[in-house]
């Protein structure tokens, strides 16, 4: 059976001693759609990044749990009902998470042996059964010249803070 993961954001207008109370709903549905090895994790009232549905706090919970796949709906449809309570929910399919994780590693690993290594760096340890790419050298002119472009513009503080604003306050715009 796959692996689930549930969190919803209770909202600021639910009493602390309801939720647990929804918590425990919320396991009840999952225990009645065959949901086994269920682990909850109350996270407590946090503040928002933003607000929703005019709430600026909120309970979060946690719930880890393997169910059948094809019962996943109708349990995303009972959370849905409980919209009264719940503000926000996700529920993420953890296999399928961890599988695009190791594609997203591969990708990333493949992207990092692209950089050109730098001219007289000593070389690394390869990891055994891991692939070489060999590059081509690259010559000092080329790291000159990245090097010029890189650096950041220099401003000339020499000039007394306070006179630069007055002489841009005093500026006529309308010309």
């Amino acid at each position: 059976m796959p692996q689930y993961e549930l969190m919803y954001l209770l909202g600021s207008h639910v009493a602390d001693d309801e939720v647990p109370k929804i918590s425990e709903q919320i396991r009840k549905f999952a225990e009645d759609l065959g949901a086994t090895d269920i682990q909850e994790t109350q996270l407590g009232k946090k503040k928002l990044a933003y607000p929703i549905k005019k709430t600026r706090n909120g309970h979060y919970v946690v719930v880890n749990f393997s169910m059948d796949g094809t019962k996943v709906n109708s349990f995303d449809a009972r959370i849905r009902a409980q919209d009264t309570v719940i503000i926000r929910y996700i529920l993420i399919n953890l296999d399928e998470h961890f599988e695009r994780l190791e594609k997203d590693k591969v990708v990333q690993a493949k992207l990092n042996r692209k950089i050109p290594p730098v001219e007289g760096a000593a070389p690394t340890a390869i990891a055994a059964g891991s692939p070489v790419v060999l590059e081509a050298p690259v010559k000092k002119e080329a790291l000159a010249k990245k090097e010029k472009k890189e650096e950041a513009p220099t401003i000339d503080l020499s000039e007394d803070i306070d006179e630069r604003i007055e002489k841009a306050l005093s500026e006529d715009l309308t010309k």
